[in-house]
Formats: C-alpha cells, sequence, structure tokens
C-alpha cells in the first residue's frame, strides 16, 4: 500500500511540472512570470510535498506491547499458496544448523540432532506412547541380582558396509559416558574381553574405577551443577526487550531433573563384550538405566571425531554430501522404498534464517523446538504439528499460603488457557504415558483457605494503585508479587495468564528476568514470592526425577513419602524406563501416589513444552515421529514442488 502511495505522489509530481513546463512555453516570448503563474507554482509545490509528508505521518506505529523486534505477529509468514505439479517431488527440504562437526555424539542443536536422527540409530527407542522399545539392540536381559544387562545386537551393517559389532557399541556409550558425566566405567571381566584398537581406547588398570559406590557423592560432585558440556553456543544474551529467536535456550542449565536423570549413567559399573554381537553392562545397584541408552551409535573408529568426515550409520538415510555453505544433502539406501529418497538439510544459523527460507518457498518442513515453539506456536495459521516432549514448566512457590492461593485462583480458570501457548498438566507428566492408563479415581483433597499472611522477603518498592478510577471507594493498594523467570524463556502468552492469575488472588505481578549464569543463585536468595522453573530430562519424564532435583537444587531440604508411595514411584520410574511390551500389568494407584507428592512439593505444575513441525504448502502427510525422533515416516511424505 506505501508503494501505491509513492507511485502516485511520484505521478502527481510529474502533472505539476507538466503543467509548468506547458505554462512555459506559453509564455516563451514574455521576459518575466506573470505574478499569477508564481503563486500557482509555488501552491502546487507545496501540494506535492504534503502529499509526500502525509503517508510517512500516517504510518503505523510499533505497537509497545510487540516485543519481538523482527517478526509482525500481525504479518502472514506464510508462502502464498502455490498449486502442486503433477508430480511429487523426491526431494525433501529441512532445517539444520552446522555446528562444526558431523559427529552426532557431540554437542548438537535440537534442530541439528533431529537430522542425525535419520542417519543414526540407537540401541533403544521410546515411541509415541512413551513405551521403550528395541532398535539396534535385538534383546536386553536382566540378570536374576537385577545388576548385569545383557544385549543381544541385531544383525546391522553400516553405512559403509561393515557389520555393527559389540566393539562400536561399547566405545559409543563409552565415550557418550565420558562427554556428558565425565564417567570412564572398568572393563567388564578384562581377561576375556579386553579392549581392542577399534575402541580406540587402551586396555588400563582400572582400579580407580573400583571405588566404594559410596564414594561417587564426592564434594567436588556436590560443587557440579550438571554435566559436562561445550560452550559452543553460550555467547548469546536473551533480554526481553531484545529478543533473540533460533539460538538454544540450554534449559540444561536450569534443569535439576536432567542431573538427576542423567547420574543414573554413573552407576554403570564395567562394560564388556563377550561376543561380537553380545554387549554386558554391570551396575552398581539395580537401576533403571537402558532409557539411557538412546544415543547414536557409530563405528569404534569414529566416535571421538570432531570434524566434517562423514561418519556411516544405520539409519535409513546416508550424509552423502555437504556443500560450502554447510547444507547437507541425505540420501536414503533403498530408494525404491519411500517417496522421499533425498533430503537437503539447508544450514540456518538460528530460526529467523529459518522463517525466511520456510517464507520463500524454501523449506517444506520446519522443525521448531520449545524455545521457538513457545514463541512462534501462534503467529501464523500453517499447518502444523505437535510433538510434546520431556520439558516441563513449574511454579515455585515457597509460601504455602500463597500456594493454596493460587491453586484455589486456577481452580477457577480454563486451566489450558492458563498455560497457553502449552497444553496443561498439573504433575510432571507426557501424553501417551502408559503408567497412567486406566486410572481415573484421582482423588484431590480441597484446599483449605488460611488467612493471607505476608511473604517473606518482600520489596520495598511502593506498590501502585490503580490510577484508572480514582472514584472507586475501593482503591486498595495492590500488593506486589516478584516472578523469578528465566530471561531466555518468557511466552507472553503464558506471562499474560499469570499476571491474570495473581491480579485475582489481589496482586500485581512483577517479572524479574535472570539469566542462566544466575539463576541458581537468585534462587537460593529467594528475593521473590514466584519462581518459573523449567526441566526436562534424560529420558522420559519422570516425577521421581523431578522431585529429587528440587533438593539438588536447594530448594526443598527432604521429601515426605511414605515408604509405600517410595515403591511406587521407583517401581513406576522402573517400568517407564525399561523394556515394557505389556502395557497391562501396570500398578494401580500410580497417578494418586503422584498427586500426593505434589501436594506435598512447593510447587505448581503448569504446563509439559513440546516441539512444533511447520508444513509448507504443497507438502502431504503427517509425520508418525516423537519428540526425540520427530523425522520418523519422513520417507512417506509427498512433496509436490512449485
Amino acid at each position: 500500500m506505501y508503494f501505491f502511495r509513492q507511485c502516485l505522489i511520484c505521478a502527481l509530481l510529474s502533472a505539476v511540472y507538466v503543467t509548468l513546463f506547458s505554462t512555459m512555453n506559453k509564455n516563451k516570448r514574455r521576459k518575466s512570470f506573470n505574478i499569477n503563474y508564481i503563486i500557482r507554482a509555488i501552491l502546487s509545490c507545496g501540494l506535492c510535498l504534503l502529499l509526500l509528508v502525509l503517508p510517512l505521518a500516517c504510518k503505523r506505529a510499533i505497537d509497545p506491547e510487540n516485543l519481538d523486534p523482527v517478526i509482525d505477529p500481525d504479518e502472514n509468514i506464510l508462502p502464498s499458496i502455490i498449486p502442486g505439479s503433477e508430480e511429487a517431488s523426491s526431494k525433501l527440504r529441512l532445517r539444520y544448523h552446522d555446528e562444526g562437526n558431523l559427529n552426532p555424539l557431540r554437542k548438537h542443536s535440537y534442530s541439528t540432532a533431529a537430522i542425525f536422527t535419520l542417519v543414526y540409530d540407537s540401541l533403544f527407542a521410546y515411541d509415541a506412547a512413551g513405551i521403550l522399545h528395541c532398535n539396534l539392540a535385538d534383546s536386553a536381559v536382566l540378570s536374576e541380582d537385577q545388576l548385569t544387562w545383557t544385549i543381544s545386537l541385531r544383525d546391522t551393517d553400516f553405512h559403509s558396509g561393515e557389520k555393527l559389532t559389540s566393539a562400536d557399541v561399547e566405545a559409543s556409550l563409552r565415550f557418550w559416558l565420558n562427554i556428558n558425566l565425565n564417567h570412564s566405567p572398568a572393563v567388564l571381566n578384562e581377561e576375556e574381553t579386553p579392549l581392542s584398537e577399534e575402541t580406540g581406547q587402551e586396555t588400563e588398570d582400572n582400579a580407580d574405577n573400583d571405588s566404594d559406590p559410596a564414594d561417587i557423592n564426592t564434594e567436588d560432585e556436590e560443587n557440579n551443577t550438571g554435566p559436562s558440556r561445550e560452550t559452543t553456543s553460550d555467547n548469546y544474551d536473551y533480554y526481553i526487550d531484545t529478543p533473540v529467536l533460533g539460538e538454544s535456550a540450554q534449559i540444561d542449565l536450569y534443569s535439576g531433573t536432567l542431573n538427576v536423570s542423567l547420574e543414573r549413567g554413573r552407576l554403570i559399573e564395567a562394560i564388556g563384550r563377550p561376543t561380537a554381537d553380545t554387549l554386558k553392562i554391570r551396575l552398581r545397584k539395580a537401576e533403571a538405566i537402558l532409557d539411557l541408552l538412546t544415543f547414536p551409535i557409530v563405528p569404534a573408529a569414529n566416535v571421538g571425531s570432531s570434524s566434517y568426515q562423514f561418519i556411516p550409520g544405520t539409519g535409513d538415510y546416508q550424509i552423502s554430501g555437504r556443500d560450502d555453505n554447510g547444507n547437507l544433502l541425505l540420501s536414503r539406501k533403498a530408494a525404491d522404498a519411500g517417496k522421499i529418497t533425498e533430503i537437503i538439510a539447508y544450514n540456518c544459523t538460528d530460526v529467523v534464517d529459518a522463517l525466511d527460507l520456510f517464507e520463500n518457498n524454501s523449506l517444506d518442513i520446519l522443525l521448531l523446538g520449545r524455545e521457538e515453539a513457545s514463541r512462534l506456536r501462534e503467529r501464523s495459521r500453517v499447518r502444523s504439528q505437535d510433538y510434546s516432549d520431556s520439558g516441563f514448566v513449574s511454579l515455585y512457590v515457597p509460601d504455602s499460603d500463597l500456594k493454596a492461593q493460587i491453586g484455589v485462583a486456577m481452580s477457577k480458570i480454563n486451566p489450558d488457557h492458563l498455560s497457553a501457548p502449552f497444553s496443561y498438566v498439573p504433575y510432571y507428566m507426557r501424553a501417551g504415558d502408559f503408567r497412567l492408563l486406566d486410572q481415573n479415581d484421582l482423588v484431590i483433597e480441597p484446599v483449605e483457605m488460611e488467612p493471607t499472611t505476608v511473604v517473606n522477603n518482600l520489596p520495598t518498592d511502593s506498590p501502585d494503585i490503580d490510577a484508572e478510577n480514582p472514584d472507586e471507594e475501593n482503591t486498595e493498594t495492590l500488593h506486589l508479587y516478584r516472578v523469578l523467570m528465566p530471561r531466555v524463556f518468557y511466552p507472553l502468552g503464558l506471562q499474560k495468564q499469570l499476571s491474570s492469575l495473581i491480579a485475582q488472588i489481589g496482586g500485581k505481578a512483577e517479572f524479574v528476568m535472570v539469566g542462566a549464569e544466575d539463576y541458581q543463585q537468585q534462587l537460593l536468595l529467594r528475593n521473590y514470592d514466584l519462581a518459573l522453573l523449567l526441566d526436562e530430562s534424560a529420558s522420559y519424564a519422570d516425577p521421581w526425577d523431578y522431585a529429587q532435583g528440587l533438593v539438588r537444587q536447594k530448594l526443598i531440604s527432604d521429601i515426605n513419602v511414605t515408604s509405600d508411595q517410595l515403591l511406587m514411584l521407583e517401581n513406576g520410574r522402573y517400568s517407564q524406563a525399561e523394556l515394557f511390551e505389556n502395557v497391562v500389568g501396570h500398578e494401580a494407584g500410580y497417578l494418586q501416589t503422584v498427586s500426593d507428592l505434589f501436594a506435598e512439593l512447593p510447587v505448581i505444575g503448569i504446563c509439559n513444552t513440546s516441539s512444533l513441525l511447520w508444513y509448507r504448502d504443497g507438502v502431504e502427510g503427517i509425520l508418525k515421529g516423537t519428540a526425540e525422533l520427530p523425522y520418523e515416516g519422513v520417507e512417506s511424505i509427498s512433496v509436490w514442488q512449485p
């Protein structure tokens, strides 16, 4: 519209100059202009200047509530609908982020790791119902003392043609434990299963690894806020007024649950391989660990690679090329086994670049991580698909009276509306959790309201007074409640609903944004009334891991559960994290136990997080994957190119 205005102005200016020129020709024989012609020229020029300035003055001002400097929520970022051709394309264009190496065992962003799931398989994988299944593993047998797992491998070849062996699995497992937990298990039955050269590790004395299990929790571990990580993308700021889209939110820096779930890997005492297709894992104590064995398996010779070397995998697709811009080319091993035989993964440094490609018809499917999905979910009418994952958002409320008030206020509103743009969940659960099947006998005790008490550590600032209605008789001062929030994670819809929730208890919300490097310290200072907690798990979300994470973060000192409740929670985690093909025999009452646990904790569950897929016009079909395997079934997608 603005362009057409400028064209109109140019046309008017041309007409004015033509008029003046004609006037000058008619009066060419005169020595000077008549005063009437001069006045007309001045008025014409003034009118043109007015028309030039008017569109600029009428241009819409920036909405002060729109805190995103990149994307206008009123604009449709979708491309125009383009009719498909008569034949479907065998190519699919996805998003990828070049992070300096092509080793799937190293730290990568969600979009990159999702591409690698097409190329590399793991020993085990979860389905959409939350049930763990064998992948590269053919079977897993637990010894009678529940301390040794014997895992048999499928007869599988890498893309290079070499056969998958237990040496490859052992090397991948050892590298994964070392890079995530700085943990090096001993060699099981060293005289029978020495580490070969292909594992990339020397056979050495493992006396240091045979220490007492009780010595694991050393003082250094107490001071460690989490597993070691590579700082490849730590140099970004996330402010509420100048948000940065597309970079990893690094929720693991905030999460207490992740550390607890990951550190079950430290219970692996020794690893051996009695045969070429058999792996043995010995534990220090009986505990669930198969859910951790969902990392990529690569050849033993490639586990430590940190280059752009193409590493063979066992998946349906293999990496066949990489251009100067970092874009990857993936080709399907069996070309006649699906509609999509070639995948181009475009290198996008952040989601803004990916959005530009998507808008310009250069991406067919755009995968958004949980942070990106929380901000962009409602910004387009694009056809999408949602994957709930192991992320969990909760409110930490140290004051029990305030928690009770918020609980009552939440019961009066639509919880789905409260948690927008996420799906509401009161406990640490994910949709499809088989532990909740047929459990509808949940009993929640009514909250007994007590007189409101002053919350500790209140700020000394003068509270605001509602100045819009000064004539009202009841102009009481609003109580100011400080809400501590991770600076990197701030869905505006959720913020607005929290403000509304606090208003219902007669207060006003003040949001305090804190970065990951200072968040744990600010939690311990308790200079707030409510704090938003972000959590994720190494695999499937588990409420007992979540409760232990609160202890790890020193937000609670103990967990008040009975021995029967503790047994049910531990059994629930064990059954969720092990092979459980038959879901009929789960123990009843698990949901009630989780409800009772959360009733005692100073937290209120708000919502689960999720990943999101956007489909471009011309894409037919929906993927059948999960948040961990978002591109599962991609070969059945049909793409109609313009």
